[in-house]
């Protein structure tokens, strides 16, 4: 079997993994083209595209695997966890696993011949690099019911995942607006990670609770009562002013720089479409030529009889 009917077997099983949890629409296509992109896969985009629209409702995901493995022969053990990389990756593409999509994968890893071990740590490697969130983790799963799934999501740190992405996040802004902030601003996104790290925020915190924390220790250190209690308590109180204080300007000024590159963005938007409809041609002189003609049967008003 050749290596183009290979990848029909994988783009099936992209598409299968993609609208399991509702239907494929433009927008996700268009991300899943992307992605599959940013991976290096690019030669499967004309594949999945053949299976999108050879998607009649009869696709069985367990078949699809054992044909997959079995054109791959004795490179089936060594290609299966590669597979299984790239759907993962494919899956996690919008940041957010649901049940439904880790319930396909898991399900599977298991028809590709993986081991627990080895497709928790494909799926862990997945979410890590994505900085995704899931829908569930392993303790909300059902042993009894569902014991792949369970292992799947099993892994350290799975639970401070579960929660669905915020939009006013700063590490969700920082995700949409990775590409500006490295070419108009000073401050890094290691730079957000590390001031949220010093408030003792996580990345689903917000600009107010960066706020919060700045304002408490402010209003906690009270510096003229600790220096009853002497000069080492007063220098300590400072240096963690300082810090709260440095990290919550960080904070603050990458919000300010992104508030602005959107509204770039958005100014840019409008231009640009006024740009086009300033170029498009008008029909306005053509139509006031159609409707005088039919009205007089005559042409340009005002056309003499020695005029053509």
């Amino acid at each position: 079997m050749s290596t183009i009917v290979q990848n029909r077997h994988i783009a099936r099983l992209i598409v299968g993994a993609m609208s399991i949890d509702g239907t494929l629409g433009k927008k996700e296509r268009q991300k899943l083209a992307a992605t599959l992109t940013q991976i290096g896969m690019a030669e499967l985009i004309a594949d999945v595209g053949i299976a999108i629209d050879e998607d009649d409702g009869s696709f069985n995901m367990f078949e699809e695997c054992k044909e997959l493995l079995d054109s791959l022969g004795a490179d089936a053990e060594e290609m299966a966890p590669v597979l299984f990389r790239i759907i993962c990756d494919v899956v996690a593409a919008d940041r957010f696993v649901s049940m439904q999509e880790a319930s396909y994968l898991s399900a599977m890893a298991r028809r590709l011949k993986l081991n627990a071990e080895q497709s928790k740590n494909i799926f862990r490697s997945v979410m890590a690099d994505r900085r995704g969130r899931l829908e569930v983790a392993a303790s909300g799963v059902d042993e009894l019911l569902h014991p792949s799934l369970k292992q799947l999501l099993s892994f350290e740190g799975a639970e401070e995942l579960v929660g669905e992405l915020s939009q006013d996040s700063l590490e969700e802004m920082l995700h949409q607006a990775k590409e500006a902030l490295e070419e108009g601003s000073d401050i890094s996104g290691d730079d957000v990670r590390k001031a949220l790290a010093a408030l003792g925020l996580d990345r689903t915190a917000t600009l107010d609770d960066a706020k919060d924390v700045w304002l408490t220790t402010i209003n906690e250190l009270n510096l003229p009562k600790m220096a009853r209690l002497g000069e080492t308590f007063v220098t300590a109180g400072i240096n963690r002013i300082t810090r709260i204080n440095d990290a919550y300007k960080s904070v603050l000024h990458f919000h300010e720089h992104l508030e602005s590159s959107r509204k770039a963005q958005t100014e840019a938007t409008r231009l640009e479409k006024q740009i086009k409809r300033s170029q498009a041609p008008s029909n306005r002189d053509g139509l006031a030529v159609q409707i005088e003609e039919e009205l007089t049967g005559v042409g340009v008003a005002g056309r003499t009889a020695d005029e053509p």
